[in-house]
């Protein structure tokens, strides 16, 4: 008696992932909160499964995660920067908007520099400088999805899983790698 309503994050990497191959990204890296809840961990594994499906290097440093987002700017940014990774996917976008100030405050250019992507579509993506590359959750498909899951359950209708299709909203943070 028990429904699971959310979107296919395996799509959604997928779709940042090869985004960012198309530009020329070969080293993209990837942010985390803390890896405690299971929606972050199916971004986790969806993240490295996506770099092997498009034929790029799928290296376990290319990922870090912390509890606080401080610690994601503190221990992994500087690690990735200092190892050449060109674009770099979050899981979330308020993670990703703090990365791409980050980035900027050490002296990037975003696209140029580095590309930044985020995941959500959560209404701060549109209004970061520049708008920030992300891959939409359509929340209110999601709201009317768990309403049809809670309904079918109430009326003993078993429902398992139900996953929205990923949309890669493409903005201005993402852009060519410059050799």
């Amino acid at each position: 008696n028990m429904a699971y309503v959310g979107i296919d994050n395996n799509e959604g990497m997928e779709l940042a992932v090869s985004h960012l191959k198309k530009l020329g990204h070969k080293k993209i890296g990837y942010l985390s909160s803390a890896l405690g809840s299971h929606i972050m961990q199916i971004r986790h594994k969806a993240f490295f499964h996506a770099l092997k499906q498009n034929g790029l290097k799928s290296d376990p440093t290319y990922a870090g995660s912390s509890y606080y987002i401080t610690q994601c700017m503190e221990k992994h940014l500087p690690r990735f920067l200092e190892n050449g990774i060109t674009a770099i996917i979050c899981n979330q976008d308020t993670l990703a908007s703090a990365t791409l100030t980050q980035c900027q405050q050490l002296g990037f250019q975003i696209p140029d520099d580095i590309s930044i992507i985020g995941f959500d579509d959560l209404p701060i993506a549109a209004c970061t400088s520049p708008p920030l590359t992300t891959i939409r959750q359509d929340r209110l498909e999601l709201g009317k999805s768990g309403f049809f899951a809670l309904s079918s359950l109430l009326n003993h209708i078993p429902i398992s899983t139900y996953l929205l299709h990923a949309q890669l909203i493409q903005r201005e943070s993402t852009g060519k790698v410059h050799s």
